[in-house]
């Protein structure tokens, strides 16, 4: 993905199974069977206002390799818990990002191995590394886990795979969104169905 980048699902807790418990606990229901928690949790996203508190008791932990411009536009959602490679201890990767089909493209090459290089001269004569990476492009690849909620994976989903969201960001976005459809397929096709697919009444796009 984007050259050298990836992303997984480390760890999940809950799933479409969390939902239907904390839905059904807030009304002292009972499942018949399966398609009526499939109903149920349709009902749930489709309805307005959404009850939304209980999709947030399904929690993933996802690592991600990706840009540095990238992440820093995906850390501005502070609806999850993030650690990232600090490169302040960690030594830079000789890895960055070339975007696909841009003119000037070797100028851009040489210019991140130069500042590269300049990075590794830095931190042989003494600079520390915390000094050295001010030298460095947002074209670097970093690496973070991400902690969140089904409820606020969706909020970023909606935002992140609109059109208007930057396209690198929204190659990882949709690769989040096919592993979300492996693991929660009744909750995320119900996100895909009455949110993405939804134009909100002030946007005309799909929303939260």
């Amino acid at each position: 993905m984007l050259n050298h980048g990836w992303v997984q699902l480390e760890e999940m807790m809950g799933g479409d199974a969390a939902v239907i418990r904390g839905a059904r606990i807030c009304y002292q229901s009972e499942a018949r069977d399966d398609e009526a928690d499939v109903r149920l949790i349709r009902r749930l996203m489709k309805s307005e206002p959404r009850h939304n508190t209980v999709f947030e008791h399904a929690v993933f932990r996802w690592g991600v390799k990706c840009p540095i411009f990238v992440a820093r536009q995906w850390m501005r959602h502070r609806i999850g818990s993030f650690n990232e490679r600090s490169l302040r201890y960690c030594t830079a990767a000789r890895e960055y990002y070339v975007p696909p089909d841009e003119p000037l493209l070797d100028e851009y090459r040489q210019q991140m191995e130069s500042s590269l290089d300049l990075y590794e001269r830095l931190t042989q004569a003494g600079w520390k590394k915390e000094r050295a990476r001010s030298v460095l492009g947002l074209g670097l690849y970093t690496e973070f886990i991400w902690t969140v909620n089904a409820w606020s994976l969706m909020n970023w989903l909606a935002k992140r795979l609109d059109p208007g969201a930057q396209w690198e960001h929204r190659q990882y976005a949709e690769a989040v969104l096919t592993l979300y459809e492996q693991v929660m397929p009744v909750t995320a096709g119900a996100f895909r169905e009455f949110v993405l697919h939804r134009p909100s009444a002030e946007t005309g796009e799909g929303a939260l």
